[in-house]
């Protein structure tokens, strides 16, 4: 971790772009060894329960996807006050201004639905599957911003500076999602990938549509995660010892972390509430190399941790 460090806004947006296009943005099947063939079924009743699935009560535009992509900052309205979760995480590979970067490829792939992992009531976020070929370095930072006057920021964990962390390398699956616990009015940005990305040079390769909404989950996030769990080991997935555990901070209260073994295969799982939102974080982690796994959940845990 490298606290000294405070970079700007708009780098670590440059960054995120950055890798997110580095390797086609086709969109690419990737694929590790072992990991289950893509199927169409979803959660059965007996393992979610027909009862855990998102509502919508009202949406504009109407035409807007909920449940892809979504840019990081999502905003809660009640009563007239808006507070917001500026949720940032970015991987730093070896990279200059005129080539891509070397040794790193990210592909963008809604890899819990191929995988059978979908978390239920999700109203989006981001994954992606990464694949480095030499070591690099992860920054996370939250940030909860209160919108209405008088206007404040709080850092999660109180210095201002993020987490930094180095990361080994690895192929690794990582998605963060993001589940309404209360029925609230949302704001939050959809974002598609328009073309395939030819120029490294330009990062103007999502269209964005500011989305309001009205939604929220129809059970309990204690039942959805009971279920959520059930339905992993149903598909061969076994619960080992965790590491480490990721502690309380200023904005986020973790509710259930897990790690899971599947034969060579570990998933890592972390549900988080986010602290004066009706708003719980979901951090899944799946790959080969336990290692990189736990490198990747330590990286981007919403609490704090001591590997």
């Amino acid at each position: 971790m490298k606290g000294s460090k405070k970079p700007k806004l708009h780098f670590f947006i440059f960054l995120l772009i950055a890798l997110v296009v580095v390797a086609t943005l086709s969109i690419l099947y990737f694929r590790e060894k072992g990991t289950p063939i893509y199927n169409n079924q979803t959660l059965g009743p007996q393992e979610c329960g027909q009862e855990c699935r998102l509502t919508i009560h009202s949406k504009q535009p109407e035409n807007a996807l909920i449940g892809g992509w979504i840019d990081k900052r999502i905003t809660e309205v009640t009563n007239g006050s808006e507070l917001t979760l500026d949720d940032w995480f970015v991987v730093y590979p070896n990279m200059n201004l005129t080539s891509p970067p070397e040794g790193w490829n990210a592909y963008l792939i809604h890899w819990p639905e191929k995988f059978n992992l979908t978390v239920p009531c999700s109203m989006g976020g981001f994954t992606m599957a990464l694949v480095g070929r030499e070591s690099g370095q992860s920054f996370y930072q939250a940030v909860l911003r209160n919108e209405t006057p008088t206007k404040h920021a709080r850092d999660c964990w109180g210095e201002g500076n993020g987490r930094w962390l180095e990361l080994p390398p690895g192929k690794a699956y990582f998605a963060v999602q993001y589940i309404p616990t209360a029925n609230a009015t949302w704001k939050l940005t959809v974002l598609t990938p328009t073309r395939t990305w030819t120029d490294f040079r330009d990062y103007h390769i999502f269209f964005e549509t500011p989305v309001e909404l009205e939604a929220t989950c129809i059970c309990p996030i204690e039942t959805l995660i009971e279920r959520f769990e059930a339905s992993i080991k149903a598909q061969g997935f076994e619960e080992t010892e965790l590491w480490t555990v990721p502690r309380e901070n200023d904005c986020f209260k973790p509710l259930s972390i897990k790690l899971y073994r599947r034969g060579d295969e570990y998933l890592y799982v972390e549900f988080a509430r986010v602290k004066g939102l009706d708003l719980v974080r979901v951090l899944m982690v799946l790959g080969e190399d336990e290692g990189v796994v736990k490198a990747y959940a330590e990286a981007f845990s919403a609490g704090n941790v001591e590997g």
